[in-house]
């Protein structure tokens, strides 16, 4: 299963280890060093009008959906998952 995470870009499911809300990952120093270190490894969102980041065991993906609705549709997933 994938997640469709915008700009035709889909992340494999089981692959995904967290979605960061942008607006407010800078209220926890966890989640601002670890996007310091991101940019210092070329990966950072810019002005693009991102509103997320996926973290993944391979890459980090930045997206201009809100964190709130990658998570409904990764729920959506997992429940989808469990049913089977």
């Amino acid at each position: 299963m994938y997640l469709h995470i915008g700009n035709e870009m889909v992340v494999p499911y089981k692959e995904i280890i967290a979605i960061l809300n942008l607006s407010t990952t800078s209220r926890s120093t966890v989640n601002s060093a670890f996007l310091k270190a991101a940019k210092l490894q070329g990966k950072e969102p810019g002005s693009e009008g991102y509103k997320s980041c996926i973290i993944t065991d391979n890459d980090i993906y930045f997206s201009s959906i809100s964190s709130g609705t990658l998570m409904k549709r990764a729920s959506s997933i997992f429940s989808n998952l469990e049913q089977e």
